[in-house]
C-alpha cells in the first residue's frame, strides 16, 4: 500500500485496502507537532497513545518486548493482518500480544489506529502529537 501523492494543500491519503490518512505536513516537518492530522487519524493517534505505547514505544518503533510497528507494517502487516491480530492476539519469539476482542474501546478505533500507523510507516508523519484539523 502506497501512499497517493500529496495534494498541492500537502493532503495525503492511502491507496488500496484499509482505512486512509488525511495529514498534511509542512515541507521538511520533523515533528508531528508542526502537521495537521483528519479526524480519524488523530483518534488512532490518542487510542495509540492510550493503549499501544506503553509496549510499541511513544512513536510506534518498538521497545525491548514489544516490535517496531513501522518496520512490520512495511514488510508484513495489512488491514487484515492488523485486524487479526488486534482480535486475536500474537505470541512472538520474544513477547506476546494480548487479544482486544473484548476491549471495546480498542476495537471502536481499529480503523483510525490503522490510519495512524499507516501515515507514520508511509513517512507521511513524523512522531510526536499531531494537531487536529479543524
Amino acid at each position: 500500500m502506497l501512499p497517493v501523492p500529496a495534494s498541492p494543500a500537502g493532503t495525503a491519503t492511502t491507496a488500496g485496502a484499509g482505512p486512509g490518512y488525511d495529514v498534511s505536513c509542512p515541507a521538511g516537518a520533523s515533528q508531528a507537532e508542526k502537521c495537521q492530522v483528519g479526524k480519524e487519524t488523530y483518534i488512532g493517534w490518542r487510542s495509540f497513545h492510550t493503549h499501544c505505547f506503553q509496549c510499541h514505544g511513544g512513536s510506534a518503533m518498538g521497545s525491548t518486548f514489544a516490535p517496531n510497528l513501522m518496520e512490520r507494517f512495511k514488510t508484513r502487516v495489512d488491514y487484515a493482518r492488523f485486524k487479526h491480530v488486534l482480535n486475536n492476539g500474537y505470541t512472538g519469539k520474544v513477547g506476546a500480544m494480548p487479544s482486544f476482542a473484548k476491549n471495546t474501546a480498542v476495537l471502536k478505533d481499529t480503523d483510525a489506529l490503522y490510519s495512524y500507523l499507516r501515515a507514520r510507516t508511509d513517512g507521511a508523519l513524523p512522531a510526536g502529537r499531531p494537531v487536529k484539523k479543524p
